[in-house]
């Protein structure tokens, strides 16, 4: 039987729809770009006969011209694959008809099923969903020309519609929403093209023929057997809680009770989530067995099991088991910085900026709602820059024409937008030719799941590894690569050991030729991503963080004052840092230092492990009032002495107050210092005469100042109280946790504490029972139990640990940490016959749980 291969899966899909997309301009929204980036799906695009594939945010009239196939004839196909709902990427659907004029067959693909576009909340498209919008698509695009004829003085023809110029299409008439009609708007057309069969090809003559269709096999897979969500798709940013008592962030679940949700609404990400795995499954043809741990894990998964039928049951399928795991069961996994090569290079890379208009993307119902409609998750695509791991001396390859080839391809593709782009052209070999111009700057890499060694992608063998050994196996990657290309180089390399000057020497060697920098991308993207990790700027902070870890774990272990000792050093040193790297006019903080945003992470880490090993005191919180009282103060201060931190959601709208005081602050201690200075010579009788009407005048001012001062405090120290009440209940994850009773130490170990992925994984594979884990039986198994279970033939409950094949499902986003302990926890299970897929929302940084927990999306 064969292995489980989620790349695989993914790629073979869009092979199965090579019919739409031989011959055709393909448009990818950024979802798409983001996981067909990681599988590498853009050559099989090429491969399969697209005319060009192009972004559907960014496009342009140009986009019809950029003919990868050589063909000459003007296309008459376009495919449009998005990750969002309909409603959400209409308008550049829209504006992609608009920009192809002439009766085109547009196919669309949508991620979201049919039946998930029906039942989401603020979705305006009914049963018949696809049917619906190619109706709803084809009369906007109707009334979008005739308004464009109109509003250009022109007769609306076919001749004249096929003559529209880019301005009199317009980019600035799409950019808001109110500029293109929405689908509630044009709701009383629905029926206006008849009753065609769904899916089905609806002609209008010289209009486009459109088709709408199901593509499920959207997603972003970072290794064959773990991968995660489009970063910017409509599942990954849908809200995973609404606000109540025991949420905590629209992009995590709510805490977990073990009881019955007062809450009757099920969250929009909970139905677009249980609609992705069930049509995946189906996709790889499996069978699924669920179990879930969590609550909003038990909601997803009694949509799955309605989602079931006696035909999706009996069919001859392999069965899978399906785990649904809430990410709020563990927060301190991914609130820590493990020992991760993966983790280190997406935590210090940059990411790919998102794209501006999918932010501002909303459905008209959801901006009547309270709190957040969407989430703004950071990107996976890390950005790789090559270019500061080589040196122009280092850098031979301007002989090839490398640098002018670049320049004049960017300025030849841009040059409709000014007619003066000739003289750039014109003056490119003078640039070129130019000592400070570095053709190094402009490359660029990223990570790629299925660029491979030998059969071994790059990815999926790294993540099992901690970052010692990674960096050990790129190191390995590289060698061997440099011995397949003939080359030497001249460094000393000691076995069992990276250093960051070996890997950068292997690195430059096999970027001496443009040849060999093409045929070997994939690790030298890699081993770039993997040095500039290593980079003592990034690598400073990282370890930092984890000796500040190792002291919050081992002082948990001791006494609640111990713990709450040990935060209020690491705020005030967090304060002192970033005031005296502001005094000295530095715009970093110096190595190995944490920011205050950093000590809030801290915090946060410290009151979780406070909640595990304190019992709750009297204040509601794991500390004792007075503990948690020097904690408060610690915080005033720092954030007295640091402003700029107002991005956090609990301090908008003080950044200029805050900012003010701080200002003052200085200038009063300024004016002391000089005042202090001056020699009682230097009064003359001209100042004694300012005593009197303005010494009061003075005094009032005084007074006013120290009331709007007392102000910002009493409105700051308000904050922070609402801070604590947020902690406090970040505090209550154990008990929040209901009948889980998993322990919280495998180990006696604190430095070896295993997160819950790890724990959970051990307990089921050893078959032993688990608190809280619940199984959701499928159609049959609840015929027996509902029925024939009344004449003995009861079904036996299942257990994972009899299946095969696992997936994990971590609702809420994992980390590369989990990675390895889940692989951990499946070696030692001794089980080599189970396969394990790992799959989760998002993934996760610490950074990132910061913005989740403190963000905009955080309900504190």
């Amino acid at each position: 039987m064969a292995l489980i291969d989620v790349t695989k899966s993914c790629l073979d899909s869009i092979r199965q729809i090579s019919e739409h997309i031989e011959g055709a301009i393909v448009y990818l929204d950024a979802g798409c770009t983001e996981s067909f980036q990681l599988m590498g799906a853009f050559p099989l695009f090429l491969d399969l006969g697209a005319r060009a594939v192009c972004s559907s945010e960014n496009m342009c009239a140009l986009d019809a011209v950029a003919d990868w196939n050589g063909s000459f004839e003007s296309a008459r196909k376009i495919v449009i694959m998005t990750s969002r709902l309909l409603s959400d990427a209409h308008r550049f659907i829209l504006r992609c008809l608009s920009m192809h004029k002439g009766g085109h067959c547009c196919t669309i693909f949508t991620s979201i099923s049919e039946v998930a576009h029906s039942t989401y909340p603020d979705s305006p498209l009914g049963p018949d969903a696809f049917h619906e919008y190619q109706s709803l698509l084809l009369q906007d695009y109707e009334e979008l020309i005739e308004n464009s004829d109109l509003k250009s003085g022109q007769l609306v023809d076919s001749n004249t519609k096929g003559n529209l110029t880019l301005e009199d299409e317009g980019w600035s008439r799409f950019t808001s929403n109110e500029d293109v009609p929405s689908l509630e708007a044009s709701s009383a057309g629905k029926n206006q093209y008849g009753d065609s069969p769904r899916q089905g090809m609806v002609d209008l003559g010289q209009k486009p023929i459109v088709s709408v269709h199901h593509f499920p096999m959207i997603l972003s897979p970072i290794s064959p057997r773990v991968f995660v969500l489009p970063s910017e798709g409509s599942i990954a940013e849908a809200c995973l809680s609404s606000e109540h008592e025991d949420s905590i962030s629209a992009g995590l679940p709510s805490l977990s009770t073990g009881l019955p949700s007062d809450v009757d609404e099920v969250p929009p990400a909970a139905t677009l989530t249980a609609h992705f795995l069930y049509h995946l499954a189906a996709k790889m043809d499996l069978k699924m067995e669920i179990f879930s741990l969590g609550d909003l894990s038990k909601t997803i998964g009694k949509i799955l099991t309605d989602m079931s039928s006696l035909y999706d049951v009996g069919r001859r399928k392999r069965t899978v088991g399906l785990l649904l795991i809430d990410r709020t069961l563990d927060l301190l996994t991914p609130c820590c910085h493990g020992d991760s090569l993966v983790d280190r290079i997406f935590s210090a890379l940059p990411r790919k900026e998102r794209t501006s208009s999918s932010a501002s993307i909303k459905c008209s119902q959801a901006q009547l709602k309270p709190g957040p409609s969407s989430l703004a998750r950071a990107s996976l695509e890390v950005q790789i820059p090559i270019g500061e791991v080589l040196t122009k001396e280092d850098f031979e390859i301007d002989d090839s024409g490398l640098s002018n080839g670049i320049e004049a391809f960017r300025c030849g593709w841009d040059s409709y937008n000014s007619a003066s782009e000739m003289v750039d052209l014109i003056s490119l070999s003078k640039k070129a030719s130019d000592e400070k111009f570095f053709p190094a700057e402009l490359l660029q890499g990223s990570l790629v799941s299925t660029e491979t060694f030998k059969g071994t992608p790059y990815l999926e063998a790294i993540l099992d590894r901690k970052t010692k050994d990674g960096a050990i196996l790129v190191k390995k990657w590289l060698q061997e690569t440099l011995r397949r290309e003939n080359m030497t180089i001249d460094v000393k390399t000691r076995p069992g050991f990276a250093s960051k000057l070996e890997l950068k020497t292997m690195i430059k060697a096999l970027t001496k030729s443009q040849s060999s920098l093409i045929r070997n991308r994939g690790i030298i993207q890699l081993a770039s991503a993997t040095l500039l990790a290593l980079d003592e700027s990034c690598s400073a902070r990282w370890d930092a963080f984890i000796s500040a870890e190792k002291i919050l774990s081992v002082n948990a272990g001791d006494t609640s004052q111990s713990l709450a000792a040990q935060i209020s050093d690491l705020i005030n040193k967090s304060a002192f840092a970033g005031s005296d790297g502001k005094k000295s006019g530095k715009k970093e903080l110096s190595q190995g230092l944490l920011s205050f945003q950093d000590a809030l992470l801290l915090t946060i880490t410290g009151y979780i492990l406070a909640g595990e090993n304190f019992p709750t005191s009297g204040s509601g919180g794991p500390f004792s009032w007075q503990e948690e009282h020097f904690l408060k103060e610690a915080i005033l201060d720092a954030i007295l002495e640091n402003p700029s931190v107002a991005r956090l959601k609990f301090l908008h709208g003080l950044t200029q107050e805050l900012e003010a005081n701080l200002n003052k602050t200085k200038s009063d201690v300024t004016k002391e210092t000089s005042t202090d200075e001056l020699n009682i010579d230097e009064f003359d009788d001209d100042q004694w005469g300012k005593w009197g009407d303005e010494d009061e005048d003075e005094e009032n001012d005084n007074k006013e100042q120290e009331y709007d001062d007392m102000q910002l405090k009493l409105e700051l120290r308000d904050r922070v109280d609402n801070l604590f009440k947020y902690l406090h209940k970040l505090s209550s994850l154990k008990s929040k946790k209901g009948p889980l009773g998993l322990e919280s130490n495998l180990s006696s170990d604190p430095y070896t504490n295993k997160g819950l992925l790890y724990k959970l994984l051990t307990k089921i594979l050893g078959k032993f029972d688990v608190p809280g884990l619940e199984y959701h039986s499928s159609t049959v198994g609840r015929l027996f139990k509902s029925g024939f279970g009344r004449f003995g033939l009861g079904q036996a409950k299942p257990s994972l640990a009899d299946q095969n094949l696992i997936l994990v499902f971590v609702v809420g986003g994992i980390n590369g940490v989990e990675v390895q302990e889940a692989q951990e926890a499946l070696s030692e299970s001794g089980r080599p016959d189970i396969e394990l897929v790992l799959g989760g929302t998002t993934f996760l940084t610490p950074d990132d749980m910061l913005d989740l927990l403190l963000g905009e999306s955080s309900y504190i």
